[in-house]
């Protein structure tokens, strides 16, 4: 689907969708439960029924599992699923079979996994990975700049073997939040992991032969992920404001970070009980750090494209092996629309403050780049034609409805 978006300044309130991060966790802790779980999710995406439907398959005898575009889907149930299984399949679509899996891959090879790829397809579906032997306890080494969800599955695993584990992160760790979010999860489930820090180092230590015990309610939270969209739309039109509803302005969740940057951008966010209001003000570039919060890399390049004075980017190097390459195609997305920024291996440098004069970009099959150029033409001078606007699927899939209801003007071409 191709769009035209008419530049329209966008007011009004709208609700949280549901965290897909948090919505994966609570899923897979369900699953593995001694007891019944029933988890309440508001909305649902791709990303969200890939795991539902992947978790269904841990009735089958080898399971098959198509984790769709999903790298969190993937990831976490690697190691959960051989946890629990003596042979599976894993098949996924769009960009997910050329994701890297390494270093989970030799860590599960090192405990007792074998690896191969028959390179069968089902439907749009490929082969990722056919793994056999069942996963076994020890210690594992994982350096701290590569994904989170490769210690996320771990965690989710490990608890359920015979033995006792460690995982050992041998650099500072990235993405941090994302993992403080699954030892949360784990805690509420009565899953006990040792964490120790010793000179910014990690290591867990987890008890085998644990058992998954829900809580009563399972609810997951409104997600930053996507409302970051919607709060650099409130500070860059030039009405009354966006509110935000539905969300934890305490949240574990590594975004909600999206508030602190927008405030050091000049912005303004006041916020209440569970929502905020982002207000127009001008804004003024600054440097950021994104090892913590890569998702939140598209809809900064954004603002900052609207800001007067220079951003810089740095520490972005994972957005390379995202849905898309989002370095690679911010840069291309908002050269396109007039925007002067040049490209890094690890980053963005971009010069804001000039006209968005609005053009025709690619989404790249990636949600949150959709969305970004969706965003931006609330500052540009003319129209922005998206091509593959139902990207958003993935993780919004009312994104556009949600758009048009705070005054986005569009059309499909």
């Amino acid at each position: 689907m191709n769009i035209e978006i008419t530049p329209q300044t966008l007011v009004g309130s709208v609700n949280a969708v549901a965290s897909k991060s948090h919505a994966h966790r609570l899923l897979i802790a369900a699953a593995l439960s001694k007891r019944p779980a029933e988890v309440s999710i508001r909305t649902t995406s791709q990303d969200i029924e890939a795991t539902r439907a992947c978790l269904k398959q841990l009735k089958a005898g080898i399971p098959v599992l198509d984790c769709g575009e999903s790298g969190s889907t993937l990831r976490f149930l690697l190691p959960v699923i051989m946890a629990l299984k003596e042979e599976a399949i894993f098949l996924g679509s769009g960009r997910l079979p050329q994701r890297p899996i390494s270093p989970l891959k030799e860590e599960m090879e090192a405990h007792g996994c074998s690896f191969s790829n028959k390179h069968r397809t089902k439907g749009a579906a490929q082969e990722i990975c056919h793994i056999k032997g069942r996963l076994q306890g020890g210690l594992f080494t994982l350096p701290g700049n590569v994904s989170s969800q490769y210690i996320t599955g771990l965690l989710f695993a490990l608890p359920l073997l015979e033995k006792d584990s460690w995982i050992q992160i041998t650099s500072p760790l990235e993405s941090r939040s994302y993992v403080d979010l699954t030892l949360d999860v784990l805690k509420n489930f009565q899953i006990d992991i040792y964490t120790e820090e010793k000179e910014g180092l990690l290591t867990f230590k987890i008890k085998g032969r644990q058992q998954y015990l829900p809580p009563e309610t399972l609810e997951a939270e409104g997600d930053w992920s996507n409302m970051a969209f919607w709060v650099a739309a409130g500070v860059l039109s030039k009405e009354s404001g966006i509110i935000g509803r539905g969300v934890n302005l305490k949240s574990i969740q590594g975004d909600r970070a999206i508030l602190s940057l927008t405030r050091r951008m000049g912005g303004e966010i006041q916020e209440k009980g569970d929502s905020f209001l982002a207000l127009a003000r001008p804004l003024h570039g600054i440097h950021i750090d994104a090892s913590a919060i890569p998702d939140l890399v598209p809809i900064l390049s954004v603002m900052a494209a609207a800001a007067k004075g220079t951003t810089c980017i740095h520490h972005a190097e994972r957005l390379r092996i995202k849905e898309s390459d989002r370095l690679a195609a911010m840069y291309d997305c908002l050269s396109r629309v007039g925007v002067d920024l040049a490209e890094q291996p690890g980053g963005l440098t971009i010069r804001g403050g000039s006209p968005i004069k609005g053009g025709r970009v690619s989404g790249y099959n990636d949600h949150r780049i959709v969305m970004a150029m969706a965003i931006a033409s609330v500052v540009s001078e003319g129209p922005i034609i998206i091509e593959g606007a139902e990207a958003v699927n993935k993780s919004y899939p009312g994104f556009w409805d949600d758009f048009k209801y705070l005054g986005g003007e569009y059309r499909e071409l």
